[in-house]
């Protein structure tokens, strides 16, 4: 598997280097936003420059953490993301108990909802009332490596695998043994710290994936981890 993942993407590059294909700018389709800072920006009136620097980064769909965010609030976000980047915007459900999920399920402008992995340690309901809670809104679901199942991946409109702080041939590597690379259907979500060395991380893996024909999600946009750890002297 490891030999054959890595003369895939030897023929691929060498197909670009020639000519052969048309090579698109590697590009992040989703990352996520905090409830914490998506409030900041707001509040700072630096919501719009923000979504100008996400789409910079090719984003077309915005993650909003939407768990405790007020609707009216979260709406203007989604209508922002909209007017500013053109991007769709899905509400990210980091704490999946049912009421913030039927919370999730009444916001107007989102395209969708997304479950985080914590639903599926303990579903608080099950897919299937999920689904008619949701209405007309997708399906979106985000699992660790170990949660992961094609047969529940077949049941949600959009995926993701999280494989957080690995190396960039690694993160690749685990993709394409899992058997998750080259589905449209299913991303790869990435850790973002923060850090310069962070953004060359997600630089190298957002390379390494388009070889292999795989969305690419970062979490999350404008992480404070590594400038927590700066603060505290933390290496």
């Amino acid at each position: 598997m490891f030999l054959l993942r890595h003369l895939k993407s030897a023929i691929i590059i060498a197909s670009v280097a020639s000519g052969l294909l048309t090579r698109p700018v590697y590009s992040s389709d989703a990352y996520w936003l905090d409830q914490h800072n998506a409030l900041f920006y707001i509040g700072t009136f630096q919501l719009d420059h923000q979504l100008r620097e996400m789409k910079k980064e090719g984003v077309e769909t915005l993650l909003l953490h939407a768990d405790s965010l007020p609707s009216l609030i979260s709406r203007f976000i989604a209508w922002r993301a909209k007017e500013v980047g053109n991007m769709t915007s899905i509400a990210w459900i980091q704490k999946p108990n049912k009421d913030n999920l039927t919370h999730a399920a009444r916001l107007v402008g989102f395209n969708g909802v997304q479950i985080d992995d914590h639903y599926f340690n303990k579903p608080p309901i099950s897919l299937e009332e999920l689904r008619l809670m949701l209405g007309k809104k997708q399906l979106w679901c985000s699992f660790q490596p170990r949660q992961f199942s094609h047969d529940i991946a077949n049941t949600c409109d959009q995926n993701d695998v999280q494989i957080y702080r690995n190396t960039c041939s690694g993160t690749g590597d685990m993709a394409w043994n899992m058997g998750i690379t080259g589905n449209k259907r299913i991303a790869v979500a990435a850790y973002h710290d923060g850090s310069e060395k962070g953004q060359q991380l997600i630089d190298c893996i957002k390379k390494d994936l388009e070889t292999l024909n795989t969305k690419l999600f970062v979490f999350k946009w404008k992480n404070q981890e590594a400038w927590i750890k700066y603060i505290l002297g933390k290496k």
